[in-house]
């Protein structure tokens, strides 16, 4: 064969080769496309079904859930309902024909601009929250019409979940087959909620600048367009500033929408919504004129505030919870509140107007929030609950960053011997005790139940020595005190990082009382949707400190109220009660600028408990005044808060003679030489710890008073 044939054979082979290959990738091509058209009809159908299901699984749709929201009812731990929460709703019906056009174009332009252009859904929006979705994950960026707003406000939540954005649009779907588009913006407008228990545009109008809404200005109906997004956040009462950029941001939408012109939002954004403004007092912006459950109303703040921690709510706003017909079932001994709330409001431990008082109640064994008292007359929205806030501690934490470390770590005994000074420097400061005197060798028995400071100081110091520097700290965080920093002597006497709520203390208490086990403060036990969905309440609980430890800083502290115990006098008859006083004192300066006495005092505590309850009280003033008019001076006034612990403890305890269960780990019969077993303390006298002054060498240091009693 020639090589002329040759080549032009090969060439024939090769185009049929090639012809052959292209065969192949075109039903590659085919088989690849025929398998995405029957995966893409396979996923449809799986996606219609399983959006079937969530419709078949959506609320019912009734009209009385359209109109009429459903307030939050609260049990007490027996079951039986305390208090239904109204919310003190402001509420005024207006249809839509006497909404002005400035008021439903503001709304329109920044929460639904083309409501009455699309369906149910706004597809225009939605693709585009889809995009935002894809980059910054599910739930990021929104594209709620306003009928999906009145559907969910109606029979929803705002939790984000495909089964609940499934019903949602089955539901607006509905919604508007059933109701015209301008019946679904009056639902809208009547339902919305606009702060301080003010539900529906008409009667924000009233509220907010005492007006019908055809008298508002533009500015005014802007603010009120744009408040509902977050409506605490943007209240003017409490956020001037944010409210003045929320209307400005409304007005930037209405004239991006067309809807006014760039002459008006300039004029409308140079008023001040301050202008016409109805000035409230706290009284005016309480909450609810119902009164009734008043002496509830310091637990529902708390309440509400363990509401909202629940993932099951983490995208939720309160004011919607409330008004979604929940049932929350909490652990309220009703009649201890109301004893609690009634000794705080009624009791004769008050010096003027101007003192406070913060108290809280748990169970000594579960850590359940049992009662608690933000204040005189407390009223819930208004008052800051003066039981969650913190407060200068004094020396109350004296057994969790002193003693209670010493017996954890080194097993001291209750008469173990302090060697107790007039004067004693750590880094350069000089401490004293509360009456600036040395009462010589001490146990540790009566160096803790008469709180004196050096002794105090000495176990904080030789803890750390033994132990490593961040022993008592660790043993304050095992009991839910936490420190962001490092704990220096001054806090061991109550100084300035010293500060904690009755709520907290009361719970680092009760671990005492329950054989070292600790558990938080928790006042809900579960929660019941509407839908029947029931959510579950965990708490912290966690072994704190050992059982010997426990029972020996229990037996210890009961006699704080025995001869010369900083609450002696102030026990109850019949009741096993240990507690811990504590007393801050001001600084150098304030006395000098206030003119007052020496034994003026700005803070005192108590804080008591029983094996069945721990109970924390604090009290201070509003203001400090001159001559000490706004400040405890004198042992007599510092003992208020034993007399309201005593009072509420008289009355709540359980005269059983139960007492705190002593472990087979203590050795000893009496308060004052109980001792680790196995463990004898040697009963060495603790001095200062090496390179630590002692005495009165205060040279270069100043004196320091940090806590008394």
């Amino acid at each position: 064969m020639t090589e002329k044939k040759k080549t032009s054979q090969a060439k024939s082979n090769n185009g049929k080769s090639e012809q052959k290959q292209n065969r192949n990738i075109k039903r590659t091509i085919i088989k690849i496309f025929g398998f995405l058209i029957i995966a893409f009809i396979v996923l449809a159908l799986i996606g219609i079904l399983l959006f079937a299901y969530y419709a078949w699984k959506a609320p019912a749709f009734t009209e009385s859930k359209l109109q009429d929201p459903i307030p939050a009812k609260i049990y007490d731990k027996d079951g039986d309902l305390v208090k239904t929460l109204d919310n003190g709703q402001r509420r005024e019906h207006v249809d839509l024909k006497d909404v002005p056009k400035t008021m439903r174009e503001a709304v329109l332009a920044t929460e639904d601009n083309r409501f009455y252009d699309h369906g149910a859904l706004d597809y225009k929006r939605l693709f585009g929250a889809v995009a935002k979705n894809v980059t910054g994950g599910f739930g990021s960026q929104g594209a709620s019409t306003l009928t999906q707003q009145v559907v969910k406000r109606s029979f929803l939540t705002d939790q984000k979940s495909i089964a609940r954005k499934a019903q949602e649009a089955y539901l607006s779907y509905r919604l508007e087959q059933e109701y015209s588009k301008d019946e679904i913006f009056e639902m809208y407008l009547n339902k919305i909620y606009y702060s301080d228990g003010v539900y529906g545009v008409k009667a924000a109008a009233k509220y907010y600048f005492d007006k019908d809404l055809k008298d508002l200005n533009l500015a005014e109906s802007a603010y009120l367009a744009g408040l509902p997004q977050v409506p605490n956040t943007y209240n003017i009462y409490d956020h001037p500033k944010e409210a003045e950029s929320r209307k400005d941001t409304v007005l930037y939408l209405m004239e991006y929408h067309n809807r006014i012109s760039k002459a008006q939002k300039e004029e409308a954004q140079k008023t001040s919504l301050e202008d016409n403004l109805v000035q409230r007092s706290s009284k005016e912006r309480e909450v609810s004129k119902d009164n009734s459950g008043e002496e509830y109303d310091s637990y529902v703040n708390f309440v509400k505030s363990e509401l909202m921690n629940n993932k099951a709510f983490k995208n939720d706003d309160l004011g919607s919870v409330l008004n979604s017909g929940i049932k929350i079932y909490t652990n309220m001994d009703k009649d201890v509140q109301q004893t609690l709330q009634d000794r705080v409001n009624n009791g004769s431990y008050y010096k003027n107007e101007d003192q406070q008082v913060g108290s809280s109640i748990v169970d000594s064994e579960s850590g359940a929030l049992v009662a608690i008292s933000g204040g005189r007359n407390y009223k819930d929205i208004v008052d800051r609950n003066l039981a969650t806030d913190v407060h200068p501690t004094g020396s109350s934490l004296k057994p969790f960053l002193a003693y209670g470390p010493a017996i954890e770590n080194m097993s001291w005994a209750t008469n173990h011997a302090i060697q107790d000074e007039s004067a004693y420097q750590v880094d350069g400061v000089t401490f004293r005790n509360y009456d600036t005197k040395s009462h010589g060798t001490v146990k540790l028995y009566d160096a803790l139940r008469q709180s004196f400071n050096i002794p105090a100081l000495k176990a904080w110091e030789s803890t750390r020595e033994y132990a490593g520097n961040d022993a008592p700290k660790d043993f304050a965080e095992n009991v839910g005190l936490d420190y962001d920093g490092d704990i220096g002597p001054s806090e061991v006497l109550g100084g300035s990082a010293s500060e904690f709520s009755p709520t907290q203390l009361a719970s680092a208490f009760a671990a005492i009382a329950n054989g070292g086990e600790y558990n938080n403060a928790h006042s809900i036990k579960k929660v019941v949707k509407q839908d029947g969905e029931t959510i579950e309440y965990d708490h912290t609980s966690k072994k704190a400190m050992k059982a010997s430890t426990s029972y020996m800083l229990a037996e210890v502290l009961k006699g704080t109220f025995e001869a010369y115990g900083s609450a002696y006098g102030h026990g109850v008859s019949g009741v096993n009660l240990a507690a811990k006083t504590g007393t801050g004192t001001y600084g150098e300066q304030t006395y000098q600028q206030y003119g007052l006495p020496d034994n003026a005092a700005k803070d005192v505590w108590i804080n008591g408990f029983t094996p069945k309850y721990s109970m924390s009280v604090w009290m201070g003033f509003s203001e400090v005044k001159q001559g000490g008019v706004n400040s405890f001076v004198g042992h007599s006034e510092q003992e208020y808060p034993q007399y309201l612990l005593e009072d509420v403890m008289s009355s709540i305890s359980p005269r059983d003679g139960q007492d705190f269960s002593k472990p087979d780990s203590v050795s000893g019969n009496s308060k004052d030489s109980l001792s680790v077993s196995g463990h004898p303390d040697n009963n060495t006298t603790s001095k200062s710890p090496q390179n630590q002054g002692g005495g009165d060498s205060s040279s270069g240091a100043s004196s320091q008073q940090s806590s008394s009693r």
